[in-house]
Formats: structure tokens, sequence, C-alpha cells
């Protein structure tokens, strides 16, 4: 089963702006903590941070850097059974799904696995920000690392011209948007609701398109779309491209994004593996990232600031689960 991993660039920060506190000093500090005290709920979900290894693979001295097993707490069991039978029996415990995460402080970088039922980035950043005290503007901080042409140019064109949202209905229909569709409920509304109705007649493929029109008497509000197209969730199954139609801010050209497939720096590994275990997967993101990608996006984080100030980290623990 193939293994989508995605790329971001990550600090601490407080109130002087982004330190030189290496990540993984962080992440000693909670895993170092009793279980209970790693346990997280908050309005995501339900979160802990229980695995921790050093990478099998040494060419840089990377003594720093960490892989780490995250877990989500699934609310809903599925069950045991046999193929063949009808046997059918509930689970007890609490189930629970894992996400692996590579981070490497040196150049402040995190390669973090898509799991659809796992823990996702915006999780996994509010999980961590728990055990940061507010006092003193304590925050970590993920940062998507775009590819070329991608979010960052709709952004600073202010000008977005359409959007066609393409749907893949064969494996029936889920949640197309984040948690925080709530921003812009009026159109995830319109939409999930457009997508169910077509998914009933039959339909295998919807395309939806917002646009302008020719004769628009009141434009479409830029930031609105903006905040609709941050809370897709580009890693689900159902959606097949999101094409967005905008004026270049630097050549003033018109031009066509498809973010689904554009947009965030992501890579693809372990194409061959049936493994969905910790240690399999940590292993194939250490040896994709050393020895497959040379260090890929390693010099990334300048783009987002060459200024780290001179910071101590703060005592760790759980200070509070709500923003």
């Amino acid at each position: 089963m193939a293994t989508t991993i995605q790329f971001f660039n990550v600090f601490l920060k407080n109130n002087n702006g982004y330190t030189n506190i290496s990540v993984s000093d962080f992440l000693d500090g909670i895993i170092s903590l009793e279980e209970g005290k790693r346990y997280v709920s908050n309005s995501y979900g339900e979160y802990s941070l229980i695995e921790m290894l050093l990478p099998n693979l040494n060419p840089n001295n990377n003594s720093m850097d960490r892989l780490v097993g995250f877990a989500n707490y699934r609310d809903k069991k599925p069950f045991t059974g046999r193929r063949g039978t009808d046997q059918r029996n509930e689970i007890t415990g609490d189930v629970l799904e894992l996400t692996t995460c590579l981070f490497i402080p040196s150049y402040h970088l995190a390669v973090i696995e898509y799991n659809h039922f796992g823990a996702r980035p915006k999780h996994i950043e509010k999980y961590l920000n728990t055990f940061l005290p507010s006092s003193g503007g304590w925050y970590f901080e993920m940062r998507p690392i775009e590819t070329e042409g991608s979010f960052s140019k709709i952004r600073s064109s202010n000008d977005i011209r359409g959007i066609e949202l393409k749907l893949d209905l064969m494996t029936g229909l889920s949640n197309l948007f984040s948690s925080e569709e709530h921003r812009v409920q009026s159109i995830t509304s319109a939409i999930n609701a457009t997508a169910e109705s077509f998914r009933e007649l039959g339909a295998n493929i919807v395309t939806i398109n917002l646009g302008q029109g020719r004769y628009r008497n009141s434009p479409m509000e830029f930031d609105e779309l903006i905040k609709f197209l941050q809370v897709i969730d580009m890693e689900n199954d159902n959606i097949a491209s999101v094409k967005v139609k905008y004026r270049d801010s630097t050549s003033g050209k018109l031009e066509i994004a498809d973010l689904k497939n554009e947009g965030q720096l992501k890579r693809v590994i372990l194409e061959d593996s049936n493994s969905t275990a910790f240690e399999s997967i940590a292993i194939g993101i250490s040896n994709y990232y050393y020895e497959q990608s040379n260090r890929l996006a390693n010099q990334e984080w300048r783009n987002v600031t060459t200024i780290l100030h001179s910071e101590e980290l703060p005592i760790i623990g759980q200070y509070s689960t709500e923003e």
C-alpha cells in the first residue's frame, strides 16, 4: 500500500518571533511526560504522542532527528471477523490510527505521513501547542511547503476568476472538507448537498464550478474563496482535482492551477509495501528522505525567515487543550 508524505517547515515561536530552539528538544520534553499527561482531548479529537525513535540512518550526524508516532483515537470502532464467515466481534479496547512523522530540526523540516483516519497536520500542530505556555506568546508553527505556481501565487493575485471542483464518487462519498469548514459553511453545505444528490442518482463523476459570470454586479469575495480553498481536504480520494483560474500578479496573465495535484510538496513512497506498522513506515520515510531524495526541501525554511532569535525552551507540560 503506497504512502503519501507531505513536507512542512516547523518552528517554535514566541513574541520575539522565530526562535532557534530545536524541535527535537521540544519533542523530547513531551515524550518524557507520563502517558496520561501526553493524552489530549480537544475540538479536533483525542490524540497522544506514543512513539519516538531515532532514524536508523546516520548520513549527516542526525542525532537530533526524530521519528514520531501520533495516535488519533477513533470514536467509531470497526469489528473483527473472518473472511468467508458471518463472524463479527466487537472491539473492547480503544481503536487508534497512527500518523508517522520525521522531524529534522537543523532544517526546520517535518515530513509527515498522510493518513486519512489519523492525525492531520493541523491536528498535530494544535496537539503540540498544548504543551507550550501561553505566556510569552509561545507557539509551535507548521507551514506547508508549496510547489512552484501553487497556493502562494493564488493568494498574492487577489483576483480569482473561478474554481472547478471535480469529484470522483466511484467509492462512495466521504467528508470533502476539514473540520474548519464552518468558516465557509454556506459554500461547503451547498457542495456537500450537490455531491450527495448526484451520488444518489448514480453519477460517478461530478464537476462543480464556482464562477463570476460575465455580467456580475457583486463579484465573489476573494477572502471567502481563499477560506474555501483552505478547508478542502486535498487528500480526500473523492476529490479528483481542484482547478483555480486566477490572474497572476506578476505577469498579469490568467493562469490555471490544480491545487489537488500541484499544491503542497508531497511524494508517494512504499508503493510495493503492504505494511502499516509504525516501524515500517518510519524506515520508509527515512530511506526516502536521506537516501533517495537527497534531503528534499532542506533549505525551504529560509524562504520563511533567516532571523532566528536565541531563546530557552520553556517548561513543557500540558497547559491547555483549547485555544
